[in-house]
């Protein structure tokens, strides 16, 4: 029997982040939804629960620009499940032609978002990854990785 997986995904309350919440929930999987507006993502868990069948469907509150918030979700994420077997970069920040803006930290808020808070979120949750049988790290971070992968696909990588 195979053994159901744990999947963490960012940005998961709308565009591709959501749509991978249901597919995944669809096949069974535990799924963590990261998102940083709490209430603007609870009816989609409610969504995704009902349409799926799926109770095991957590939301989570994740800032991914900021290090505090990153530090608190991974710190809960690790105190309430034993392994992580896939985890997706969804959330994204880019506003072309926008005023320069910085996250709580001082780091200009595209690079915070896109870069920084993702591979700190990666670092300290690699000990619950490498638990994993078959991990899996996605960083999607924009809709234009929807023109190469299809979700089946990507579950078939290893790291």
């Amino acid at each position: 029997m195979k053994k159901h997986r744990i999947t963490v995904i960012t940005g998961a309350n709308s565009g591709i982040g959501k749509a991978a919440a249901h597919r995944f929930a669809s096949e069974g999987h535990t799924v963590v939804m990261a998102c940083r507006n709490m209430e603007r993502s609870k009816p989609v868990l409610e969504e995704i629960i009902s349409m799926t069948g799926n109770e095991n469907i957590t939301l989570m509150e994740l800032d991914i620009s900021s290090f505090q918030s990153i530090k608190d979700f991974c710190h809960d994420f690790m105190s309430r499940f034993d392994r992580l077997d896939i985890l997706i970069h969804n959330a994204a920040y880019f506003n072309h032609g926008e005023k320069y803006r910085l996250s709580a930290d001082h780091l200009e808020l595209t690079f915070a978002t896109n870069v920084f808070g993702p591979l700190l979120m990666t670092e300290m949750l690699l000990p619950h990854l490498k638990k994993s049988e078959e991990a899996r790290i996605l960083n999607a971070s924009s809709n234009i990785i929807k023109h190469f992968l299809t979700l089946k696909e990507i579950s078939r990588w290893k790291i």
